[in-house]
C-alpha cells in the first residue's frame, strides 16, 4: 500500500473509530498470561473473543527437543497458539460490541505490511529472548500473525506495556475503540512502523551499500524505497537520516554526513527536485557527490528525478530514473542492481 493510500485509510479509520469512541460502548480490552502451572478458572463476560498473542515455548535442550516442538507446532490450534508452551498471552475483548470491533480491527491490521508487522512483533519476541537467553540453548517464542492479533499487538506496542513476567489478568484503561483511535492518530503523524536507531556500531565507521540524498518534501516516496532495500540489504547497510536519529543529533553533524557519503557508501542515490536545489543540507551531501564525479567515481552515483530543475553541476546529458514514470517499488529493485554490479 503507498503511503498516499495508507494516509487515506487512516483518515477513514479514524473518523469510523471515532463515531464509535463516542458511544462510549460498555466493551474492555485485557490481556492475560497463562503458564503450564495455571489453574484459576477465569470467567469472562459475554459475548467475546479471546486470541492468543504471543508465546515463549522454552529451550530447545534436553528437556525440550525440536522434534517435541515440531510435533506440537502441527497439533495446535493458531487461535489458542502451540501447545507445551510455557508462557502464552492472550488478547480479551468482551462487552456488547465486540464483533463490531473485531471487524474494524481487522480491517484496520490491512494498514501493516507484513515487514511492518514483524517489526511490530519483534519488540515482545525480542524482549523475550533478551530475558531468557543463556547463550547455550535455543529460544523459541511465536507471535500470532492473524489480522486481529497484528492489531491488538499494535495497540499494545503503542501503549509500550506488553511484558511476558505478568501474569493473570490486565485490564487496558481505555476501551479499543477510543484506543484504536489515538493509536490511529498517532500512526497519521507516523505511518510507517520501522526499526530506528537499533544500530550497535558507530555511524561514521559503517561501509553502507547505498546512502539515500533527498529533500524531506519527499521522504514519503524515498521512506517506500528505504522500506524495500531493508528487506534485500543486511543490516547497517542503508544509510537512511531517520535509521540513525540519535547519532546525528550532534555538533559538527554536516562533516559526518560529507563523510558517509564521500568515503563510506558504495552507491549514493540522489532525489532530484526543486526542493533539493534549495535546501542547505542537500547542499552539503551534493558537494560530496560532486567531488565523487571530479574523481571519476561514476559508478557511485545514481540520479532520481522528480522534474527538470536545473540542479549546479548536473548536466543535461547525465542519465537519471524518472520517479514520475517508475514507482517507488520499481526504483528500489534498480537501486538493488547496481549494488549487485558494484559488488
Amino acid at each position: 500500500m503507498s503511503l498516499r493510500k495508507k494516509s487515506t485509510e487512516i483518515k477513514r479509520l479514524i473518523d469510523a473509530f471515532d463515531f464509535e469512541a463516542k458511544k462510549f460502548h460498555d466493551i474492555t480490552f485485557s490481556t492475560y498470561t497463562i503458564t503450564q502451572s495455571t489453574t484459576s478458572n477465569m470467567k469472562f463476560k459475554s459475548p467475546n473473543h479471546a486470541i492468543n498473542l504471543w508465546q515463549y515455548y522454552g529451550k530447545i535442550n534436553e528437556e525440550h527437543t525440536s522434534e517435541d516442538f515440531i510435533e506440537n507446532l502441527k497439533e495446535s490450534n493458531p487461535q489458542w497458539g502451540i501447545r507445551g508452551a510455557q508462557i502464552s498471552a492472550f488478547g480479551l475483548i468482551e462487552g456488547d460490541t465486540c464483533d463490531l470491533f473485531l471487524k474494524m480491527a481487522r480491517r484496520a491490521s490491512h494498514l501493516f505490511s507484513k515487514r511492518e508487522a514483524e517489526i511490530i512483533n519483534s519488540k515482545v519476541v525480542n524482549e523475550i529472548r533478551e530475558s531468557e537467553a543463556d547463550g547455550v540453548s535455543k529460544t523459541i517464542v511465536s507471535t500470532n500473525s492473524n489480522a486481529l492479533a497484528v492489531w491488538l499487538n499494535y495497540l499494545l506496542y503503542y501503549l509500550s506495556m506488553t511484558s511476558h513476567k505478568k501474569e493473570g489478568i490486565r485490564v487496558i484503561d481505555i476501551d479499543p475503540f477510543a484506543l484504536s483511535l489515538l493509536a490511529l492518530e498517532q500512526l497519521l503523524i507516523e505511518p510507517t512502523i520501522q526499526k530506528i536507531d537499533k544500530s550497535l556500531s558507530k555511524v561514521e565507521n559503517i561501509k553502507f551499500d547505498v546512502a539515500l540524498s533527498f529533500p524531506g518534501e519527499k521522504r514519503d516516496y524515498v521512506s517506500e524505497v528505504a522500506n524495500i532495500l531493508r528487506e534485500n540489504l543486511d543490516n547497517d547497510r542503508l544509510f537512511y537520516d531517520f535509521d540513525y536519529q540519535s547519532q546525528l543529533a550532534r555538533p559538527n553533524v554536516d562533516t559526518l554526513l560529507q563523510n558517509i557519503y564521500r568515503n563510506n557508501a558504495k552507491l549514493i542515490v540522489v532525489f532530484l527536485s526543486k526542493e533539493y536545489a534549495q535546501k542547505e543540507w542537500c547542499g552539503l551531501e551534493w558537494r560530496a557527490v560532486r567531488d565523487i564525479i571530479k574523481s571519476k567515481g561514476d559508478e557511485q552515483i545514481m540520479f532520481v528525478r522528480f522534474d527538470n530543475t536545473l540542479i549546479e553541476g548536473l548536466f543535461s546529458i547525465d542519465g537519471y530514473i524518472d520517479a514520475n514514470i517508475f514507482e517507488s517499488k520499481q526504483v528500489a529493485e534498480f537501486i538493488l542492481e547496481r549494488v549487485k554490479l558494484l559488488a
